[in-house]
């Protein structure tokens, strides 16, 4: 070889060693951005994607036979063992306000949310509303929280894809994706309760998934994932985000959550020339907000100076607001004009209904509490923290139903009553026409002895004057 030709190969050879060139019978790599929507959406949002651990009391009887008061304590002496409960949730305002489905913190105790930095905060249920399958939580923190934005859900379209994040199993921050299969699907999800108007879609989702987002591919929320199918394969449901938003203002009202008085309901964001803020969806005659001259279809810019970007922003702000506290509210008016006032509203007090007068007026039945007097008089031994029934109306709703005179009420729509206040606070929240579930425990002495006999009954409410028509 001649001696240039060696210098050559030499080089060459030094250039491959250190990585100046590429071996010519190397095929060069070809390289694409890896970086696709789904990822793209994990990215953005996994970090308001929450697990939801807890306590859940677990009740078993131990036999029965037990003879009064005894069986006041749910029917009996129970065993009660802590199971750990799984789900996901997500963040949906930076001040903390989490969004779950209400099966998945039902009877839970002690509930936490837990980051998927593993950062770990006690979590308080603010609302829940088991028809729609939907709860309300609030941690405390003093930082700013990253947050999933609401979307809308009314022009979905079949086949867009969308991606699912959650815990299933306990597997924390699991992505799936799919696509929509379908909307305005109805669900039987248990006894009398139907989950109506859901996105089915083909996205894996699995137990432990519920309560967790699902996304379009802008990262915006468009559901909230809620049941599965057993019995199939990637079919899976999701409550759609425009009923969450409506369910919302229902749920975190202030007259919902405090016994004041303000009469607005607000709805979703609306833009109207060159502002945008929250539509009144209704004002409640005779209320702060109708004596100051807010009407439905105004629009919400400020509160207290502050603008609003989604419907949380105004009930939140409610959420401190003391009786008598001036509340400064800048809206407009839309129509050619496009006027804008300012007025300042103040919460009233609302006084407590009294709760045997309602029970009276929706179901024809007279309620009150087992004292000495009412005790001696229907046979028992003695006073006890209970409502029984006094008397029911020939033909009236509890009298169709079966309610008698001596059952005793235990339960209002799951809510223990013991007594006249607790029955107000459960009845306050019934309006005509709703169907209520009411769990009743009847006694009996036959020719066996004493005899203890639970159940349940589901009256609708119906006031007399309406009966009467």
């Amino acid at each position: 070889m001649r001696r240039t030709d060696l210098l050559l190969a030499i080089t060459a050879a030094q250039l491959l060693l250190y990585g100046f060139v590429d071996p010519v019978s190397a095929q060069r790599e070809r390289t694409f951005d890896r970086h696709t929507p789904v990822t793209k959406v994990y990215q953005d949002t996994h970090k308001a994607v929450v697990n939801i651990t807890g306590e859940l009391l677990m009740a078993a009887s131990r036999g029965s036979g037990y003879l009064w008061p005894d069986m006041f304590d749910l029917w009996g002496p129970r065993f009660r063992k802590q199971d750990a409960v799984l789900g996901s949730g997500m963040v949906v305002h930076e001040d903390g306000y989490v969004i779950t489905n209400a099966h998945v913190i039902r009877g839970a105790a002690k509930i936490k949310v837990v980051f998927s930095d593993g950062r770990v905060f006690p979590a308080t249920i603010i609302s829940a509303d088991e028809t729609r399958d939907l709860a309300v939580m609030t941690i405390a923190t003093e930082e700013k929280l990253p947050f999933i934005h609401l979307g809308r859900s009314y022009d979905l379209m079949i086949g867009e894809t969308v991606i699912a994040i959650g815990n299933p199993y306990g597997y924390s921050n699991t992505v799936t994706s799919g696509v929509v299969s379908a909307v305005g699907r109805d669900i039987h999800v248990a006894e009398g309760m139907w989950l109506r108007g859901l996105i089915q879609t083909d996205a894996p989702i699995n137990p432990g998934n519920s309560g967790g987002p699902l996304l379009n591919v802008n990262g915006d929320l468009i559901g909230v994932n809620t049941a599965i199918r057993a019995e199939a394969q990637n079919i899976g449901f999701a409550i759609p985000v425009d009923t969450l938003a409506d369910n919302l203002s229902q749920m975190l009202m202030p007259e919902k959550l405090r016994r004041v008085r303000l009469g607005l309901v607000v709805g979703r964001m609306k833009k109207a020339g060159q502002y945008a803020g929250l539509v009144v969806d209704s004002v409640s005659k005779a209320s702060p907000a109708d004596e100051k001259g807010i009407a439905a279809g105004d629009i919400i810019l400020e509160i207290d100076g502050r603008k609003l970007t989604n419907v949380l922003d105004f009930y939140i702000r409610m959420m401190d607001k003391k009786i008598g506290e001036p509340i400064e509210i800048k809206y407009l008016t839309p129509g050619a004009s496009m006027r804008i006032r300012s007025v300042k509203l103040k919460m009233q007090a609302r006084p407590l209904p009294d709760g045997s007068i309602l029970v009276s007026d929706f179901f024809q039945m007279e309620v009150s509490e087992l004292n000495e007097r009412v005790a001696r008089k229907f046979g028992f031994a003695s006073a006890y923290p209970v409502l029984i029934v006094t008397q029911t109306d020939p033909d009236g709703i509890a009298d169709l139903a079966g309610l008698e005179q001596g059952d005793l009420i235990i339960e209002i729509n799951g809510a223990t009553v013991s007594n006249v206040r607790e029955l107000s606070l459960e009845m306050e929240k019934i309006s005509a026409g709703d169907m209520v579930e009411i769990r009743i425990m009847r006694i009996r002495v036959g020719i066996f002895g004493q005899q203890q006999r639970p159940y349940r009954v589901r009256l609708r409410a119906q006031p007399k004057k309406i009966r009467r028509l």
